[in-house]
Order: C-alpha cells, then structure tokens, then sequence
C-alpha cells in the first residue's frame, strides 16, 4: 500500500470517526417524540411525520379519564368541562363551563348590576395562575371598589383562536347579556384561525382535537369543519390527510415537510440541511412570522368585524385588549414597532383597543421579564392588564349602552 492510498484511508478513517461523533452528539443533544419527529434546542427538525402516535395517546389518555377539563363541542371544538377541576386545582369551572371560584352566574345580570364577559385564549383564560390572580377577577374587584357593582365572568379558553373566542360568544356567551364583552387579542391567534388539526400546527400541543375554520366566499365568512371531526376520526384522518377533504384549508400542512430522503435518517445531516434548507425556514415562517397581504390577516380582521357587528346587535359593547406575548413586546422594545403593528393600528382606526404595552415595558425596566410572564402572565403581569382595562372602562361607564341608571349615578358620584 503506497503512502497516498494511506493517506486517503487516514483522512476517511478521521471522517467517519468525525461524522459518527458528531453524529452521537447530535443525538444525545435532541430528542424524539412518539412519532419520531426530531428536536434539536426545542426546534424540530425536517422532515416531519404526521403525530398519529401522538393524537391516539393523547385521544385514548383522555377518553379515559372522567376528571379532564376539557369536553369535545361540536361547535367550538373543545371547551372547559363543567364543574371540573384540574388536577392541581389550579383551575376550577362552574356549572356554566366558565373559569371561575367557582361561581354561578344568573342568565341575566339584576337591576343596577354590570355584567362584563371576556373572551380568547390562554391568556384570558389566564393559565398559571389562581383564579384570584387573573386580570379578569382583579377587575371586578377594582371596579366594584370603586362603586361600579359589576361582575366580570371569564369565558377563556386554553389553544383558542379568535373564531373559537367569537363562537365562543355566539354559542355561550351571549346568552348572559353581558352589557360589555371584552376580545383579549392575543395576536398569535392570527395563526390560529389558519388552523383545523392542533396537532399539525403545533405538534407539542396537549390538544388533540379539531377546531372550526373560516374561510371567505364571495366576500363572506363561511366555517367548514362543523360539527367538528368526532375523536375516533381523528387518527384515521391523519393516517391519509391528504385524501380529507377538508385538508386544504389546513394553512400549517405542506405535503413538502414530510418527505424523507434515506440521507436524512442522519440526524447530523438532517440539522445541516435544516438550518440551510428554504422549506425548513417557511415551516416556522408560518409560526412565527406576521404576514400583511395574505389570508392571516384578511381573515383576522373579518373575524373581528363579525365579532363585533354581533356583539353590537345584542346591544352590547365591544372592547379589544392588547395581551402581547414577551417575544413581541422584547421586539417592540428593541425596534419600537410590533411585528403585527401594521394590524394593531388598523384595530385602532374602528374599535375601543386598551393598549398594555406601555405598561409591561415599564415594569420590565422596573423589574424583569420573569417577573411578569411565566409563559403567561404572572399575578404581576395580569395585574397590570386588570389596571389598564379599570382605568379605561371606570371614566366610561355611564356611556356603555345597556347600563342602568343606578349603575351610572354610582359612576357618577
């Protein structure tokens, strides 16, 4: 063997050992889901698979047990289950599947009572913390200190989107006659509207149902995926999705992430392309990124419009408070404008937004981030956004349609 064949066997011997190292590294450093998706630093890498392992688990894991806090609706998608309670006893819902002491709630407010309702997601919901530290009971609370005898009743809900929250209204909420009904626009909901199967839009979710979607026709919101996929569905339909009827109007599937070349069973070589690969960008672009001329917001403001129109022919009035998430506030900080600024300002232009931004930003300066999110707002962080919405509704009051006189005069005084 002459010293230049040496050499190339050298030099591959050293490659492989490099390639199998790096290789083992890469591996020890991420980790697999059920279904063998791959995450690297919490991000996962392409090609995906579709989470049919993990929709049964978490299927069957809740069609066993009689204490979850959510119930499938037909309707809504998913919705608190009455008069549960959570395994930590976090969260408590009364009879009427509203977050609450639990309390009950008449259909109807009495005489001289103003009666509030908030809608949205988890962070109207305000998840991670007690209930006597949600924004929603620290309203009430201020407002009736300051004569206002009011209650507020809080009809979030975990992985909700702006439809779900303005169904929401429609199927449960109305129903109360609330005199103010208050949208907490978390603005990733944006993305959410886009989405049918949880899963597939977020693949690390604890839900594993379907949800209703709108779409436009002819210029008119119109929901497909109601009465929503029933459970045992679920699975069959994403062991074929492509042959659902309903999935092109799932934005967060592309055919293109699933596809796997043998080259990819190596995760060293999967992270290469992935941090290379223009797919790999536009799956989180799609996550991550707000869009202005596509359907994202079209639709977001469409829901909004409708949203309101029908809070209004109920006689009541509408009210949009900012819930930004930290990494859009720390982007807001850094550059003065949020990524969805563009819509916030649109927002400005037709509805009452009580805007928290100022707010968080000063206590961040006072304090820190940790301090006011934990994911969610901490008690901090929901006190903040209780301020905000008091300061806002107290000098007001007396002008919101459907308040009585009493209600008035003791705003007044």
């Amino acid at each position: 063997m002459n010293m230049k064949t040496k050499r190339i066997l050298l030099f591959a011997t050293i490659l492989v050992f490099c390639f199998t190292v790096g290789e083992i590294a890469v591996r020890i450093m991420g980790e697999f889901d059920r279904d063998g998706n791959f995450y690297f630093n919490s991000k996962v890498i392409l090609p995906l698979k579709i989470p049919v392992v993990s929709a049964q688990s978490k299927i069957q894991s809740f069609k066993s047990s009689s204490s979850s806090t959510f119930v499938i609706d037909s309707v809504l998608g998913w919705v608190p289950r009455p008069g549960s309670r959570s395994e930590d006893g976090l969260y408590s819902y009364n009879s009427q599947g509203m977050r609450s002491t639990p309390r009950e709630y008449a259909d109807t407010p009495e005489p001289g009572l103003f009666r509030i309702a908030v809608f949205g997601d988890s962070f109207a919901h305000c998840d991670n913390v007690p209930y006597e530290s949600c924004f929603t009971a620290l309203l009430e609370e201020q407002l009736n200190s300051a004569g206002i005898e009011c209650e507020v009743l809080n009809f979030g809900v975990g992985g909700y989107g702006l439809d779900q929250a303005m169904l929401r209204y429609h199927e449960h909420g109305a129903k109360f006659s609330p005199q103010l009904v208050i949208l907490g626009f978390q603005p990733e909901n944006l993305k959410r509207n886009l989405n049918i199967v949880r899963l597939l839009y977020y693949p690390r979710s604890g839900i594993p149902f379907t949800k209703p979607r709108f779409i436009m026709i002819d210029g008119r919101l119109a929901l497909v995926n109601v009465p929503v996929l029933p459970i045992d569905q679920i699975v069959p339909i994403l062991h074929n999705f492509e042959n659902w009827e309903l999935h092109p109007y799932e934005y967060f599937y592309d055919s293109h992430y699933y596809e796997s070349s043998i080259w990819q069973h190596s995760k060293l070589l999967a992270l290469i392309a992935d941090r290379l690969s223009p797919g790999a960008k536009e799956w989180y672009k799609k996550r991550i990124l707000y869009k202005t001329n596509d359907e994202e917001q079209r639709l977001g403001w469409e829901i909004f419009a409708a949203f309101a129109e029908e809070v209004a022919a109920n006689g009541a009035n509408f009210l949009i408070v900012h819930l930004p998430a930290q990494q859009d506030l720390e982007v807001m900080r850094q550059l003065g404008n949020f990524p969805y600024q563009s819509f916030l300002d649109a927002l400005d232009e037709k509805y009452d937004v009580i805007h928290t931004e100022q707010q968080l930003l000063q206590a961040v300066h006072r304090t820190s981030y940790a301090d006011l999110y934990a994911g969610h707002f901490t008690p901090m962080g929901n006190s903040i956004i209780a301020d905000a919405l008091s300061e806002f509704i107290t000098p007001r009051i007396g002008g919101y349609k459907g308040v009585t006189r009493d209600v008035s005069s003791q705003s007044d005084e």
